[in-house]
């Protein structure tokens, strides 16, 4: 079992530096690749587990992904000329910001539900704990071959 982990382990290292010097793309898909092993080896997801619990994320991810694009090209509308806005439209840009931060804990409270009739309910904190640790690794690891590359 040490010796699968440690392959998974090593074969993320290797796709991570080969996602980040890779564009566009494929380099998402790649980076997506490592995500799903890093959260399944972190989770350690049963194969019967991993067969439930992949879709429920996806979707989970996807309708998260959504939210995000749709307030991104608005919020880059709004606050394209942050010196000339009102009050009136810095308190609707502010509103709005905390409509999508609350859209994001009712997508978030809507798939916990759905994790925990999959996964025990440990496994389903344990996804959040893997997600941060994730993001933090990959811009750890980007930030260190951005200076390795200089």
């Amino acid at each position: 079992m040490k010796k699968i982990i440690t392959s998974w382990v090593f074969t993320l290292t290797l796709m991570l530096c080969t996602a980040v010097a890779q564009p566009g793309a494929r380099m998402m898909e790649n980076i997506e690749a490592m995500k799903v092993g890093f959260i399944t080896q972190k989770l350690d997801l049963s194969p019967e587990e991993a067969q439930k619990f992949w879709p429920i994320y996806n979707k989970y991810a996807d309708e998260l992904e959504k939210l995000r694009i749709g307030f991104k090209g608005k919020m880059r509308a709004d606050l394209s000329d942050m010196e000339s806005m009102t009050d009136a439209q810095a308190d609707k840009a502010l509103n709005e910001m905390l409509n999508f931060k609350m859209a994001e804990v009712d997508i978030t409270r809507k798939y916990v539900s759905e994790f925990k009739k999959v996964l025990p309910i440990k496994k389903v904190v344990l996804l959040f704990k893997a997600e941060q640790e994730f993001k933090v690794k990959l811009l750890s690891d980007i930030k260190e071959r951005r200076k390795r590359d200089r």
